[in-house]
């Protein structure tokens, strides 16, 4: 299938140059990227988000708090799948 897409200037010229050091084509190249970021979407995806509950009387965990160690997760799963 052929499309057309807008890609800033300087994200091009990187990969043109790194798609050519790489002795492909710039399509490949693309195509190969797509390919990653959806496989690794799917994983990210796959995974049950595990909230964290406090068993401490009191009150509830800020909306603050909840963000931080939301975050804290998501940067866990994101180290892992590099492994």
């Amino acid at each position: 299938m052929q499309t057309t897409l807008r890609i800033k200037d300087h994200l091009y010229r990187r990969a043109k140059a790194r798609s050519s050091a790489l002795g492909q084509s710039l399509t490949r190249f693309f195509e190969e990227a797509v390919e990653e970021r959806l496989e690794r979407l799917e994983r990210r995806g796959s995974h049950k988000v595990v909230l964290p509950v406090s068993t401490a009387r009191g009150s509830a965990m800020s909306h603050e708090e909840l963000k931080r160690k939301t975050a804290e997760i998501d940067l866990a799963d994101d180290l892992e799948s590099l492994k």
